[in-house]
């Protein structure tokens, strides 16, 4: 049985614990939420963070899957537990989660693997200098690493639909504004497969076929499930500290190509209007 360490169990690591087989993986996750500690999931031992450096003995795990945000200083794995990395000799495979927010702006124009890395917000500056040391320590030491750089994540306990029932979403306009999207369940099926197919590339970007404005999924959204059209707000009007930080500041359509031909697959949601009609 292969042994699967997640560091930082999210929402997108929770999700991959419940497809992944049990009988093919022993799944561990570290969390710094004491709640989560106490979940009756039977397909995942949770740790505590502090208590990870003491996990890492084991010498059995074959699958490291970080999903735990990077801040200003990088990545907190690589950060603490550079020996395990090193000196581990029987690790399958590494996945790091990273996001398509390390490209910056590109004026509306698709991005791929091999486009200019130039991020202007702060998660974004952080996320490349995580990347930075993942790819530096995986060509010292030859390391089995994948970077997933994904687009805006959505399923169905995270959505548009839910923050529009809510009240917590604006109807923000700004014209030739492009955003990327993926469903949670086609990146899952997609790292699944990266775990058990090897592939020659490092970095791969995951997104669905049909980037779009938010002004065009919330219209979309509301008219399918017969709610109000929310009111359009011009983007110029927002706040200046806003816009700078927020997802409006870049501009760019994600190009998935490279993934769909390295694994051979096909989105079960190739655009957010599959997906918003099966929620």
């Amino acid at each position: 049985m292969k042994k699967l360490l997640i560091y930082g169990y999210g929402y997108t690591a929770s999700h991959l614990t419940n497809y992944l087989d049990q009988s093919e993986y022993s799944i561990v996750g570290s969390t710094r939420n004491i709640k989560k500690l106490n979940n009756d999931n039977n397909n995942i031992e949770l740790i505590r963070d502090n208590e990870v450096s003491q996990f890492l003995i084991d010498e059995s795990i074959s699958h490291l899957l970080i999903s735990a945000p990077p801040s200003i200083d990088g990545d907190p794995f690589v950060n603490n537990h550079v020996n395990f990395l090193t000196q581990n000799k029987k690790l399958e495979w590494i996945g790091y989660l990273s996001a398509t927010n390390v490209y910056g702006d590109h004026e509306g124009n698709f991005v791929n693997e091999l486009s200019q890395t130039n991020p202007t917000t702060k998660k974004g500056i952080n996320r490349l200098k995580a990347e930075k040391q993942w790819l530096e320590l995986s060509s010292r030491y030859n390391l089995p690493l994948k970077i997933f750089r994904l687009a805006g994540i959505y399923g169905q306990d995270r959505n548009i639909l839910k923050r529009i029932n809510l009240g917590s979403i604006k109807n923000i306009d700004k014209p030739g504004q492009f955003f990327s999207r993926i469903h949670i369940e086609d990146i899952i099926s997609i790292l699944s497969l990266s775990m058990k197919k090897q592939t020659p590339n490092i970095i791969y970007n995951f997104s669905d076929d049909y980037p779009s404005s938010l002004s065009q999924v919330i219209d979309y959204i509301c008219k399918i499930k017969n709610l109000p059209i929310l009111q359009k707000i011009n983007f110029d009007k927002l706040d200046p500290l806003y816009k700078n930080e927020s997802f409006f500041s870049e501009n760019k359509r994600v190009d998935n190509s490279l993934v769909k031909k390295d694994f051979q697959i096909l989105l079960k949601y190739p655009s957010y209007k599959e997906g918003y009609k099966d929620l």
